[in-house]
């Protein structure tokens, strides 16, 4: 066996809705938190030599976990290595995977750096955000993305210029790997300016969409020409619920836990959703959260 078996890295039938913004979900078969990158690439080498499915969590803000659980290994980023982030040059941030989404946003203001406001509110960590080209109508993180690193479920290591890196809507090339590191070029700005326009920005989310709730963000991907949430609110769906799983009243593209919910509430309020769209307005909703 691999040592990171022998110092307490690995932990069988182990709770995930901790991990997650939902607040629900079963048990990880295999739960793992390397220090570093070699004890990662360890616990990868371990699931892979056992057949075991790998699944990497990072901060759970954009997943919703089944009530049965995870079968295989589940893979958190949470150690120190995993969540650094540097200023390597007056303009460029260098941030892990791990990395919390809005601390980096925070301390990129404090070192005078513009270009990240427009993911204000957006959670989650800074590898979660570049795989799936978190962002909103002010802009995207991919375009401040420089270079990435990143590690494959086979243990190698891949280092990719940005010329190199497909960027979409909800979409990029990494999402099929494990995002190290991530470097970003900004600007410098006005401090007192960028945090008035991160101000700005967070009170107008605020007021249509509900940030501090137990939900995953959007669940929707919004269809081309469609907004996802004005689609579901047009149909009167705001509110709608199954157990604790609630449509929001503010935006009708969250799915709240208001309380004691289970995955299978909000996995049936989901499908009642998309269900109602495709059959009254003939569109298809892709989901933009993931199922596991």
């Amino acid at each position: 066996m691999v040592r990171a078996l022998t110092d307490g890295a690995i932990r069988y039938e182990h709770p995930l809705k901790q991990y997650t913004s939902f607040k629900v979900g079963g048990c990880a078969d295999v739960f793992a938190e390397p220090s570093g990158l070699f004890q990662l690439q360890e616990v990868l080498r371990y699931g892979n030599d056992s057949g075991l499915n790998i699944s990497v969590l990072g901060k759970g803000c954009n997943i919703l976990i089944s009530d049965n659980g995870v079968r295989g290994l589940v893979v958190h980023l949470s150690g120190k290595f995993f969540n650094r982030i540097e200023q390597r040059n007056p303009e460029v941030i260098v941030g892990a995977g791990g990395a919390s989404l809005p601390g980096l946003i925070c301390q990129a203001a404090r070192w005078g750096l513009e270009g990240l406001e427009p993911l204000v509110g957006v959670p989650g960590s800074l590898g979660g955000a570049v795989a799936m080209n978190a962002g909103g109508k002010y802009g995207t993180i991919g375009s401040c993305v420089t270079g990435v690193t990143t590690v494959g479920y086979d243990g190698e290591l891949h280092h990719y210029k940005r010329d190199e890196i497909n960027f979409g809507y909800r979409h990029s090339s990494l999402s099929d790997q494990i995002i190290l590191e991530v470097e970003l070029e900004l600007k410098r700005g006005n401090g007192e300016a960028i945090t008035k326009r991160m101000s700005d920005i967070f009170q107008e989310k605020s007021m249509t969409q509900p940030l501090n709730s137990k939900s995953a963000g959007c669940i929707f991907k919004n269809p081309e020409g469609y907004s996802a949430g004005a689609l579901i609110d047009k149909l009167g769906l705001k509110c709608m619920s199954v157990g604790d799983a609630v449509v929001s009243g503010k935006h009708a593209n969250f799915i709240i836990n208001q309380g004691s919910a289970t995955a299978s509430q909000i996995l049936e309020l989901i499908y009642r959703i998309r269900d109602e769209v495709q059959k009254r307005l003939g569109l298809i909703l892709d989901m933009e959260i993931k199922i596991w």
